[in-house]
């Protein structure tokens, strides 16, 4: 019978040689000075608190070097490493946490997490003998069932682990399956470092009402991620616990979709209005699954600002990767938030396959046209998992060996016959100059500061996202080479 102990867990999001975030599946760097909490390792020490002793460490948001946290963590009483990566920084984790091991050979257990093991776990694992177990859901208490030996050399759900010799390779996720999940132990955490570009206060936390994703966009890591409900009770009440023990009145719902099963959700927003918490908030959605009744009681509850997967204005490229989207329904509901005085962020990809100049610069006309009070320009990245990355890598558009990705800041790794890499960067790099300094934005954004955060953030991260536009142009193969 396996030995059960109470575990020393270090929660460790690492270093990095600049700002990465990892959490949910979702890697990349900031494009300027933000940065959220570590989201995956926030929520499983609500679990892991129940039955052992947690310290965190999020060398990235403190600024550490690798030596400097190397330095924190040999001071530390520890025997379980759990720690956070993700495409974007993969190999540079890896590396810091055999540093790690070597500095504190005590350790017996490593636990990870992040986008790399949504379809790669088992060929990780087999690569890194040092890592005992990948989990695939950070909403689920399967690593507590690990932990107490309960497993026992059976395949579950949501973890891939290492047994008698063996790689037993989890099933991804359940579908349909309504979730709870315990109260995160945020003082754990710098939490008052974080921050988000379009928050109203700070210092804020991170929330869900949902997990996973029931739409199937094939560029979106979301796609292979099957939906599941959290309990609205179960979700306000953790809301209100922050907001009591915490003070914080600012949060960010992380739902890859908000709103989308509108029975829960109007039963959540309504649990939230009756709490009278006088709460500010922000959460990402579709054009397609709000509505004016949904709006109007997300402005009620506190939401101020939604952010929108526009992605393109061609028809060709949104029904070829299943994005289900029409620029007409972007219009009507972009307008219906700006009625309900809610602010509107909209994602754009430049360079799908398919993409060609004029339809990046249609792109980028319709992105002024709708005017949302917040614009992300990103370059289309095949992450790892998604159908995109599969077509790319058969259809000779990207390489398998280039396994280190980042839509945010670098460079595009996607080569098509329509546009070179150069070209696609230049568009990135004009779409986020021509949107943010066309005068009629500036005004918008001005004449909406309502707090000094907004003021200070507003004026920090413009500055940091147009410096991110001067940087020179990498080649594909010299953008693989600097990481890894």
């Amino acid at each position: 019978m396996m030995n059960i102990k109470k575990r020393k867990i270090l929660l460790l999001n690492p270093p990095g040689d600049k700002l990465y975030l990892r959490d949910y599946y979702c890697s990349h760097s900031s494009k300027a000075k933000y940065y959220w909490h570590p989201y995956d390792l926030v929520a499983q020490s609500g679990f892991l608190a129940q039955e052992h002793e947690l310290v965190a460490l999020d060398a990235n948001v403190l600024g550490l070097t690798p030596e400097e946290a190397l330095n924190k963590i040999r001071e530390m009483d520890i025997d379980t490493l759990f720690f956070l990566t993700g495409g974007v920084s993969w190999r540079m984790d890896f590396d810091f946490v055999g540093k790690i091991l070597q500095a504190k050979p005590e350790i017996d257990e490593v636990i990870t997490t992040g986008d790399i093991f949504l379809s790669r776990s088992t060929e990780i694992l087999e690569k890194h003998p040092f890592i005992s177990a990948a989990l695939m859901d950070f909403t689920s208490d399967v690593l507590l069932r690990y932990f107490r030996g309960e497993l026992k050399g059976e395949k579950t759900d949501y973890i891939t682990y290492r047994w008698e010799g063996q790689i037993l390779e989890g099933r991804r996720y359940t579908e349909d399956k309504e979730f709870e999940m315990p109260y995160p132990r945020l003082e754990l955490f710098p939490w008052r470092r974080y921050r988000i570009p379009h928050g109203r206060y700070m210092p804020f936390a991170s929330t869900l009402t949902n997990f996973g994703c029931p739409f199937k966009c094939s560029f979106c890591v979301s796609s292979i991620v099957p939906l599941k409900l959290r309990k609205p009770e179960n979700a306000v009440g953790e809301i209100e616990y922050l907001h009591q023990h915490f003070g914080i009145k600012e949060f960010w719902i992380k739902d890859f979709t908000f709103a989308v099963n509108k029975k829960q959700t109007k039963e959540f927003l309504e649990l939230l209005i009756a709490k009278k918490m006088d709460l500010s908030w922000v959460c990402l959605s579709r054009v397609d699954v709000m509505d004016e009744d949904i709006l109007e009681l997300m402005s009620r509850a506190g939401c101020h600002t939604i952010q929108f997967g526009v992605e393109s204005v061609s028809d060709e490229i949104l029904k070829h990767y299943h994005k289900g989207v029409k620029p007409q329904r972007v219009r009507e509901v972009f307008a219906f938030c700006r009625a309900h005085g809610m602010r509107t962020l909209g994602h754009f990809i430049l360079g799908l396959p398919g993409e060609t100049q004029e339809s990046a610069l249609q792109t980028i006309a319709f992105a002024k046209e709708i005017l949302p009070d917040f614009a992300s320009f990103n370059i289309a990245t095949p992450k790892m998992g998604t159908p995109f990355r599969q077509e790319a890598v058969e259809k000779g558009w990207t390489s398998a060996d280039i396994d280190v990705l980042d839509n945010s800041v670098a460079f595009p790794v996607v080569k098509t016959e329509q546009l070179p890499p150069e070209e696609i960067w230049k568009l990135r790099n004009y779409a986020i100059r021509s949107y943010h300094l066309q005068p009629r934005f500036i005004w918008l954004r001005l004449s909406q500061v309502k707090t000094w955060y907004e003021f200070s953030t507003l004026i920090r991260e413009g500055f940091g996202l147009l410096a991110s536009t001067f940087q020179p142009m990498k080649s594909i193969s010299e953008e693989s080479d600097a990481h890894g």
